[in-house]
């Protein structure tokens, strides 16, 4: 294997690390914003008028529902009020496009393995084409530059 082969593969480790790594954070937000879509469906389903609220870290507090219409922050400290199921078509809205994100980043490190596989066997077949066993066409050379025609440090 040369040095830029071994250069390739790094390159290629790398960026499928990084892609595993949002992948993660997708699984992870794609379970939070599920959780959310639940609540909201049991909160449209039925007359709750009370229930637990998650304010961080696995701490609830008990609230009174008194209205089922929520305020959702759009962007820039701007509120806006929507009901229950604009809010959960919003939800569905957030997983289908981290759905669609996965998908992509599942199709890039798919495509980063069909290139570390074909580094590989490129490796492999150069390493079983020029094996020591084998014949090689500067075979009978007697030339002191030997390696530099076959390209590989081997003796005959």
């Amino acid at each position: 294997m040369d040095k830029e082969q071994i250069m390739q593969l790094q390159i290629i480790e790398q960026e499928s690390n990084q892609l595993n790594q949002q992948t993660e954070l997708i699984d992870q937000n794609l379970s939070e914003i599920q959780e959310l879509k639940n609540s909201l469906e049991e909160i449209e389903r039925k007359e709750c008028e009370e229930m637990l609220v998650n304010i961080g870290k696995k701490i609830f507090v008990p609230v009174k529902i008194t209205d089922k219409n929520f305020i959702i922050e759009v962007g820039n400290k701007n509120f806006v009020k929507k009901s229950v199921k604009e809010t959960r078509e919003l939800v569905i809205g957030q997983i289908e496009k981290l759905l669609v994100a996965k998908e992509q980043v599942l199709q890039r490190i798919k495509e980063l393995e069909d290139d570390m596989n074909d580094i590989i066997k490129k490796v492999n077949d150069a390493s079983r084409s020029h094996d020591i066993n084998e014949n090689c066409e500067y075979e009978d050379s007697y030339e002191k530059d030997h390696d530099n025609k076959c390209g590989k440090n081997h003796k005959h």
